[in-house]
């Protein structure tokens, strides 16, 4: 058998794990430990190959993590909106999806509730005027001992009442969007406007018109996209790599054509039962059309520290086999099995397989190549 079919059914042995020996049975094992991960080349399929040697190298690798996620918003950025007086919906053209700027009328309310509220409002204002009048009449006359402490007391204890009446109808009014400044006996009226507190959009409408609301009863939904953000699922091994500051490119789905920056803003630290983690990514520039729940890619890009490294070039992929040459002697090559790591700018890290190789041993440039040619040689004889 010639030595280029020799060599190509080595080299089978390795890839696609069958034997093939003509060798005595006894001396099987002791063939296939000297030459099973080794493979020869005449000095004229040398020359014509141009191979380049070098050495592993020891480099900071920058390299990208592809995650998933969604887009999400924090809880105080889904504003729910309920009347908490209750009342009847007058009107509302609130639809899901409409934009909303803050101090826009959302609806209009009313209720015969609205109406008496404003009158117990007034009607206390003025007991409490007349009883802040009369405590300071009982007041003065008491220090000119010309009245009874009893009647000083009973005038103080009156105005306290009132003016803590009038305070809490106060603030049920302000709840419910009435300016007591200018509340009077011409502006008392059964209908109150809801005004929007955010700039946003809507997200959900609860009710329609002429319904009863409850004070309990949400009317609509509301989302505050200021905060809105990635949250970006990771994986228990990527963790140590992800931190805040760290930079992502993010992808919709539904339109992965567009890129859009960011950056990484927090990393959960309690990992999850199927082992991951969220990190929340925020956009450089926020897409307009982004709505919770949206699913999204992304690239977070890190650095490694120091990393064990090859160009590209010098692995080779086999079945799921990652394979480097090494030169041995003038065409004379050992087959190494490595585990790879990360791969950036043209540099491929080596986890394991490539310990104690010769200096300047390692084919830098032609491993698909010269695994090409042993196959077609091979092949032909």
């Amino acid at each position: 058998m010639s030595m280029g079919k020799n060599a190509w059914i080595v080299l089978s042995s390795i890839l696609f794990g069958g034997s093939c020996s003509d060798a005595p049975v006894q001396n099987e094992k002791d063939t296939v430990a000297s030459v099973v991960n080794t493979i020869e080349l005449t000095t004229e399929q040398m020359a014509g190959l141009g191979i380049q040697y070098g050495d592993v190298q020891q480099e900071r690798m920058r390299s990208i993590i592809k995650v998933f996620g969604k887009i999400d918003l924090p809880p105080q950025n889904i504003i729910s909106v309920n009347f908490p007086l209750g009342g009847f919906l007058k009107s509302t053209k609130l639809i899901p999806g409409m934009r909303i700027k803050k101090g826009e009328v959302l609806a209009i309310m009313e209720d015969q509730s609205i109406v008496q509220l404003q009158q117990d409002y007034l009607s206390n204002a003025i007991r409490l005027h007349q009883a802040q009048q009369e405590y300071s009449r009982q007041k003065n006359l008491s220090a000119e001992n010309a009245g009874i402490v009893k009647s000083l007391q009973n005038a103080e204890s009156e105005m306290k009442v009132l003016s803590y009446s009038v305070k809490g109808l106060e603030e049920r009014l302000k709840l419910i969007g009435i300016n007591v400044d200018a509340l009077n006996e011409q502006t008392i009226s059964g209908r109150v406007e809801i005004k929007s507190t955010i700039n946003g959009y809507v997200s959900k409408v609860f009710v329609n018109t002429g319904k009863y609301v409850q004070p309990t009863e949400t009317l609509f939904e509301l989302i505050d996209p200021e905060d809105i953000h990635a949250a970006l699922t990771i994986f228990e091994k990527d963790l140590p790599y992800i931190r805040a500051g760290k930079e992502v490119e993010i992808r919709l789905i539904d339109d992965p054509a567009k890129v859009y920056s960011g950056d990484v803003i927090l990393v959960d630290r309690e990992v999850g039962d199927d082992r991951t983690a969220t990190a929340h990514c925020h956009f450089d520039n926020r897409p307009a059309q982004l709505l919770p729940g949206m699913l999204v890619s992304a690239e977070i890009s890190v650095e490694n520290q120091s990393a064990t490294v090859l160009p590209e070039t010098a692995v080779v992929k086999s079945g799921n086999d990652q394979l480097v040459f090494v030169k041995k002697s003038e065409g004379l090559f050992e087959i190494k099995k490595v585990q790879t790591g990360v791969v950036s700018q043209g540099k491929i890290q080596i986890l394991s397989g490539l310990e104690d190789v010769p200096p300047a041993s390692i084919v830098y440039n032609k491993a698909y190549q010269l695994l090409g040619s042993f196959k077609n040689k091979g092949e032909d004889e």
